[in-house]
């Protein structure tokens, strides 16, 4: 798994549409992911929400606009890579098999608040859920979570005045998760050498 660059985002370019009216915009794409770029660089502040978010217009009139699912899922990969960032990691150099995600990691990670007027998830359900997280990272038993057990967790959304956490930050954590316990599950296990 090699980390994606801010200049690999600013050349990536979409395959076209399928003939008709649907795909997006090319130019609002390319400028989008300009900004993702200078935001890896440190030159812009768009977050995991903005990018989960983010609108595009159809193609001007008589141009075809880039493939819809291949935009959305490089915005997707990006939502990680910025977690990734956010968490203060680079993801794994080319050849290295292990996770990058580490327990230390899920017991120093803060999620921000969210937005004035948006609900977020249950702090203290979140807890939980890093706990659980850290253990099945420092142990990896068998009664660790799997990539099923957290594409299958939902949080409740926290009532007025309860501590809360920005759900998109908390989403992309997740995704995150599931791709790594993913490769983990996958790779063939490797027999301790004996003395």
């Amino acid at each position: 798994m090699t980390r994606v660059t801010p200049e690999d985002v600013r050349r990536r370019r979409f395959g076209p549409a399928p003939f008709g009216p649907h795909g997006y915009h090319p130019a609002q794409v390319d400028a989008f992911c300009a900004r993702i770029a200078d935001t890896m660089a440190g030159l812009d502040r768009l977050t995991v929400a903005d990018i989960r978010l983010v609108e595009f217009d159809g193609p001007p009139p008589g141009h075809r606009g880039y493939d819809i699912e291949q935009v959305d899922d490089f915005l997707d990969q990006l939502c990680m890579e910025l977690e990734y960032l956010r968490l203060g990691r680079s993801r794994l150099p080319a050849g290295r098999t292990h996770d990058p995600l580490t327990h230390d990691d899920v017991l120093h990670i803060q999620f921000s608040t969210p937005p004035y007027g948006f609900p977020g998830y249950m702090a203290d359900e979140v807890a939980v859920f890093l706990d659980r997280l850290a253990a099945t990272l420092a142990h990896r038993g068998p009664n660790g979570l799997t990539p099923e057990d957290v594409r299958a967790i939902t949080f409740h959304l926290a009532p007025d005045g309860v501590p809360a956490y920005h759900r998109d930050e908390v989403d992309a954590f997740l995704d995150l998760v599931v791709r790594q316990l993913s490769t983990a599950c996958a790779e063939p296990h490797q027999p301790r050498a004996h003395s």
